[in-house]
């Protein structure tokens, strides 16, 4: 796991600034630091590295092939090098490998398959090889989108970086873009291609990019909507368990593999329950498991994850955020997050992963389990929307036409109506489900604009599946909640602290087998992730797998009503607003005054503004 950087384009690149972009990244790659700059002066790379595999200064990037033809930096791992090393060997057995990385097997493979090698890739990663003969930059990124790439043209210089603080210096004039806020306000993120900044883009998961004299072209060789079928729906549900449990069980293997300790996240839920267990198995020794609590009881779940952890007998590590210690910490978030990102699970994740550093160098996640197996909310409301919808309507809609006052769940739920037709329904409940602005409320907040949600166009493609509903969001929710959301947390959450984090459940094998389940096996009978909890009935008893599962945020809503009161006070005020010149102030006035007079289900879209507002201050007031 490293930190990449890189520049292309035209000759005489300032090697101070470039070094310096690079050791912007250096929380993601303390261990060693190199620089290259080409003969023709054409070409930079730097990298940091954070030591995983091959430990020795030799296995240290960029790497250069024998031949001096090519050169790579790599962010990531591809936990399959060594049976590609050994298909490598089989095919040419005149290579000699001079380290154990699984670099250097990168490096071979696309020297030897060309663009193709990406295909036998088993891993995450952010690669970039240059041909110093033909005079291409070969980029690529993973097909989930666990590690990021960010790219800018300047000048007709291509620059790209594992983060935008690398980039954000060399950035002449940065300008914010109003279409990301667009969909930040609406999703609580920003998705791809957008970024915080105008004119500088995400690079897409599933795609690779040839970048030469001639600008960039995309190729995508991974599409997750050409993997969904009917593959295993003829299974039993013992077989279907079967072919689950040995998937996983092979993939949380490949991802114990390292020179540097091992541990792994433990929530107490089924996603961490399951993959710690699957890991406990294979290992000769406890494993350590960390876990994060709260000092508000209803977010707090360390009891239940103390009791997984006593029963598959790991090294549980336990520590609780308390109000005090979250506002204390709360200007630190902005320093690593390059980008405003809402998710009140941003604190405890950066806390979790700086206590486990202390004992690993690598931990094991469950993201993905609840993308694969069904287990939000919006799987349940889907529907129940549609069939209102198409029936005319409901109390809950008409009480949205005539005004009247609601409170409570029945107020929150009356929102999913107030949307403009069906065909933007699955985006607005989205919307809501996550407690976001609708697209009305957001016109209000920064006036009308001709604004894209950048997901609209995959939703539709989506949409036009002949597919359960279900199946639908599930397929939505990998392309775009998962990578740009999720992932994107938990990559800049763990980096911040040198922490590379493995995901399990996003093995594209296991990925592809669990998409061409039937939903009976996702959903049955009302329980969700019905086959994962299935599975997990085999370590733990079943009163701590069926019952309700809170999630992993941070109660911000409560911190906002008490200590952190002054964050509404200091940035959300009239006149700070009103200078600042993004927000019209009725609108927020009107929110904030609701929220503090008891319509606490608001705490999300008035955190959205006073996270935008501490993202603002931290990376355009200072710079």
């Amino acid at each position: 796991m490293c930190g990449i950087f890189g520049a292309f384009g035209q000759q005489g690149f300032d090697n101070q600034k470039m070094k310096a972009a690079t050791d912007a990244l250096s929380h993601r790659g303390p261990d060693a630091g190199g620089y290259y700059t080409s003969s023709t002066g054409k070409l930079f790379f730097g990298h940091r590295r954070l030591s995983i595999i091959d430990l020795s200064e030799a296995a240290n990037q960029p790497m250069h092939s024998a031949c001096g033809r090519y050169s790579i930096i790599f962010n990531g791992e591809v936990y399959n090098f060594a049976e590609i090393a050994a298909e490598i060997l089989k095919q040419n057995p005149a290579i000699h490998f001079e380290t154990s990385s699984d670099t250097e097997v990168i490096l071979h493979s696309y020297i030897l398959w060309g663009v193709d090698c990406v295909q036998k890739w088993n891993g995450m990663f952010a690669v970039a090889i240059y041909d110093h003969q033909t005079e291409d930059l070969f980029l690529v990124r993973d097909r989930f989108g666990v590690k990021p790439i960010v790219y800018f043209y300047q000048d007709n210089n291509f620059y790209f970086a594992s983060e935008l603080k690398a980039l954000r210096p060399l950035m002449r004039k940065p300008e914010l873009s109003m279409d990301a806020l667009h969909n930040y306000l609406h999703f609580d993120y920003i998705p791809k291609p957008l970024t915080i900044y105008k004119d500088v883009f995400k690079f897409p998961n599933g795609h690779y990019a040839i970048v030469n004299r001639d600008g960039i072209k995309f190729h995508e060789y991974y599409r997750i909507i050409d993997k969904f079928g009917a593959k295993h729906h003829q299974l039993t549900e013992a077989e279907a368990l079967e072919g689950f449990s040995d998937l996983l069980a092979d993939a949380t293997k490949l991802r114990m593999i390292s020179d540097v300790p091992v541990g792994a996240f433990l929530s107490g839920g089924t996603d961490s329950s399951l993959v710690v267990a699957n890991f406990q198995k294979q290992s000769d020794t406890p494993i350590n498991s960390f876990t994060i609590g709260f000092d508000v009881a209803k977010y707090d779940e360390t009891k239940y994850a103390r009791q997984v952890a006593d029963i598959l007998k790991t090294n549980h590590h336990e520590y609780t955020v308390d109000e005090a210690f979250a506002k204390e910490y709360l200007p630190n978030v902005w320093k690593y997050y390059d980008e405003p990102f809402v998710g009140p699970s941003t604190l405890p994740s950066l806390i979790v992963c700086n206590k486990a550093r202390q004992a690993v160098t690598v931990a094991l996640s469950g993201d993905g389990g609840d993308e694969l197996f069904m287990g939000y909310n919006t799987y349940v409301w889907y529907n129940r929307l549609k069939k209102v919808e198409k029936a005319g309507g409901s109390f809950a809609r008409n009480a949205v036409k005539l005004g009247l006052s609601l409170t409570g769940k029945t107020r929150r739920a009356s929102r999913l109506f107030a949307h403009e037709g069906m065909d933007k329904m699955m985006l607005h409940m989205w919307s809501e489900e996550q407690g976001m602005f609708s697209e009305k409320e957001i016109n209000n907040l920064i006036g009308k604009g001709d604004y894209n949600f950048t997901p609209t166009t995959t939703w539709q493609e989506i949409d036009a599946l002949e597919i359960d509903d279900k199946e639908k969001i599930s397929l939505f929710d990998i392309s775009h909640y998962l990578a740009d959301n999720l992932l994107y947390k938990m990559d800049i959450a763990s980096m911040a602290s040198s922490l590379e984090v493995r995901l399990p459940y996003l093995d594209y094998r296991f990925v592809e087998y669990a998409l061409n389940l039937p939903v009976s096996l996702k959903i049955k009978q009302n329980e969700q992730k019905y086959l994962m909890k299935k599975s997990l009935e085999q370590y733990i008893p079943k009163e701590l797998i069926y019952r309700q599962k809170w999630g992993f945020p941070a109660p911000v809503g409560n911190w906002m009503l008490g200590s952190h009161a002054f964050l509404i006070d200091q940035y959300l005020n009239q006149k700070y607003i009103e200078s600042q010149g993004i927000f019209q102030y009725a609108p927020i006035k009107k929110l904030v005054d609701d929220f503090r007079s008891g319509k606490f289900f608001h705490f999300k879209r008035v955190w959205a503004l006073v996270v935008f507002q501490l993202w603002y201050e931290e990376h355009f007031l200072k710079n």
